[in-house]
């Protein structure tokens, strides 16, 4: 059987007997009737809100900042800005008013040519700028866990922020979206390092929020730098618009995070002897450092002992300096897990330690453009392709081993049938 995977901009085709194969997880989530008329009715009918126009009209507004993601994250922007920005315009405000910022983060800023690619015309019309870590912040005092809130100082200039992210299960803050533009996207390493800090305790994990200190203290940052209006969109495979809201920044992104929740979680089979994740293409696979979110829902689904099989191009590398350096140097997981309790977060080493809890407990085999240079993990099994990969298979199960394909791993759940918006 023929299974289609995305890699990087293309599409590979996993060739796999039907003897080998338990089953297949797929999301075939439909995209809404008409994308722009989706993002069009939602700002006509906002959650908890007056409309953007009346927002606008009222504030009279003299900067606008609008948050957008960076390029890790597949958002179709061009369908959902246009209609923002004619609420925007049609209330009075001139486009040299309006400035976006790419919510980067701790990530690499994006270049010219990315910006064009992802914003189309926009980028020709409109001021973009790159968040910078550590870089023309503000402090905003501590927050109630004792976190200090460094924010862009942009941000806090400007007399009017709205955010525009994308909702989908995040391994740390829940969902993705919403408050995530502000902490980590517009916010100070510093902050970044004390929120990403508490991975480990408990009620952190995809698709949790209530109880979940991760996401509550971003919650709180944003709701501290007044954020005006928010715009969210679910996504599918494809990358279009399934679902959109918007509107008062709390209550519209908790909504669409109930509805991410029922699209996405589906009751999943028990545990595999081999699971082959795709990291889902471009961005979401542009480096190792992203596709881990992948691969953690994946191995969600593999049994203790068992095998992942991950795909993900990696046309950028390993990606973040200080996870590249923890992977590279590392003898064994284990070594990566004492060094992470002995030095405590650092941001980058987070991601490999979380890797590392993976590979203590399954075999992971890497399907990437990394296979055979000198950039590829030590740590990990490295394949260049997906015979070389089944090979190392049949050596380790026999040639009756048995796998699920999961395409878009990281649109699962790898639980079944667990209300996640709770801990109760």
């Amino acid at each position: 059987m023929e299974i289609p995977f995305r890699y990087g901009d293309q599409t590979v085709k996993i060739n796999i007997e039907d003897r080998n194969l338990a089953g297949i997880v797929q999301t075939n989530l439909p995209a809404a009737p008409n994308q722009s008329e989706e993002v069009k009715n939602t700002l006509a009918h906002p959650i908890g809100s007056s409309k953007l126009r009346d927002l606008v009209l009222k504030k009279q507004p003299a900067s606008i900042a609008i948050l957008v993601a960076d390029v890790s994250r597949p958002i179709p922007y061009r369908a959902v800005l246009e209609p923002v920005l004619q609420e925007i315009l049609t209330a009075g405000v001139k486009k040299d008013q309006v400035k976006f910022i790419i919510a980067t983060g701790a990530h690499r800023p994006n270049s010219v040519s990315e910006i064009k690619k992802v914003f189309g015309p926009l980028a020709e019309q409109y001021l973009f700028f790159n968040h910078d870590c550590d870089r023309c912040l503000v402090n905003l005092g501590r927050l109630s866990s004792g976190t200090e809130l460094y924010i862009n100082k942009q941000v806090i200039e400007a007399a009017m922020v709205i955010t525009v992210g994308n909702i989908m299960p995040h391994n740390l803050a829940g969902f993705s979206g919403g408050p995530k533009l502000i902490l980590p996207g517009v916010a100070g390493r510093k902050t970044i390092e004390q929120n990403h800090g508490m991975l480990t305790c408990q009620g952190v994990g995809p698709g949790k929020i209530a109880g979940n200190p991760v996401s509550e203290q971003i919650m709180e940052a944003a709701q501290r730098v007044g954020v005006d209006f928010a715009v969210n969109v679910i996504i599918n495979e494809e990358n279009e618009i399934i679902k959109c809201f918007a509107g008062d920044p709390a209550a519209s992104w908790l909504t669409g995070c109930g509805c991410c929740h029922n699209l996405y979680r589906q009751k999943l089979p028990a545990p595999q002897q081999v699971v082959i994740a795709g990291a889902g293409g471009y961005p979401r696979d542009i480096n190792l450092y992203q596709a881990v979110k992948a691969l953690i829902n994946g191995a969600g689904l593999a049994a203790t002992g068992g095998t992942v099989v991950l795909l993900a191009r990696c046309q950028e590398g390993i990606g973040e300096p200080v996870f590249q350096q923890w992977l590279e140097q590392a003898r064994s997981p284990h070594e990566i897990m004492r060094k992470f309790h002995e030095q405590g977060f650092v941001l980058g080493g987070h991601k490999a330690y979380l890797l590392s809890k993976i590979m203590q407990e399954k075999e992971i085999i890497l399907i990437s453009d990394l296979a055979g240079s000198q950039n590829q993990v030590p740590l990990l099994k490295n394949a260049a392709d997906w015979q070389t990969a089944e090979k190392m298979l049949v050596r380790k199960y026999g040639p009756a081993y048995r796998a699920l394909a999961v395409p878009f791993a990281g649109l699962v759940f790898p639980l079944s049938g667990q209300a996640m918006l709770s801990d109760k």
